[in-house]
């Protein structure tokens, strides 16, 4: 379970927390036979430092990398909080597909610049969890949520599915749908899932 604020590497010349170096220092890795070197674990769909959440290791480089094609079509599966208007519309462009214009300036980072590049991200499974709706949503299903006072809430908890796990790809879709993600947690990557192993 990767905690917000680590990073996925085994050292880092800054001297920020890693999910491995803790790893390690627990124990894990470590051969059974005294003297024996250090099993090399490799991370399989790596989180960026402020998503939290399940973390695949192996020793395998094979196994590692057939859990990362996405010809393969695994399952990855996220809870998300969003800050911002959610619409219809924006479910829909997200359980459709969506091309986006990659920015070097990611929600949280000092903007750069716009390198010109446009990702194609594939549809995804949109669920919302918990939600404070919107007043265009809202009024469109003809109801109100909990607690939810005149124009609406605007932080939502999300669950999204998906196959492929490109660069940042739920923040940059997120982003340019004017969503503000405030927490990121990847619960389940395949047959693996967070509830299932051991804290």
């Amino acid at each position: 379970n990767k905690l917000r604020g680590e990073l996925v590497t085994e050292d880092d010349p800054v001297g920020r927390p890693s999910m491995l170096q803790r790893l390690t220092r627990g124990g894990v890795g470590s051969s059974k036979v005294k003297g024996s070197p250090h099993i090399h674990l490799k991370p399989v769909g790596r989180l960026d430092m402020m998503t939290e959440g399940l973390m695949v290791f192996t020793n395998d480089g094979k196994y590692a990398r057939a859990l990362e094609l996405p010809s393969n079509k695994l399952w990855r599966t996220y809870r998300i909080r969003v800050h911002g208007r959610l619409t219809v519309g924006k479910l829909r462009a997200m359980r459709k597909g969506m091309t986006v214009r990659v920015n070097d300036g990611i929600a949280g980072e000092e903007p750069s610049k716009v390198t010109g590049k446009v990702v194609k991200y594939k549809g995804m499974k949109v669920n919302i969890e918990r939600k404070a709706l919107s007043k265009s949503l809202s009024q469109r299903r003809g109801t109100k949520s909990r607690g939810q006072r005149g124009g609406g809430g605007t932080n939502t908890w999300l669950q999204i599915t998906c196959t492929e796990g490109k660069n940042r790809q739920l923040r940059r879709i997120l982003g340019s749908l004017g969503l503000d993600v405030t927490r990121l947690i990847r619960i389940s990557y395949g047959d693996y899932d967070l509830n299932t192993i051991p804290p």
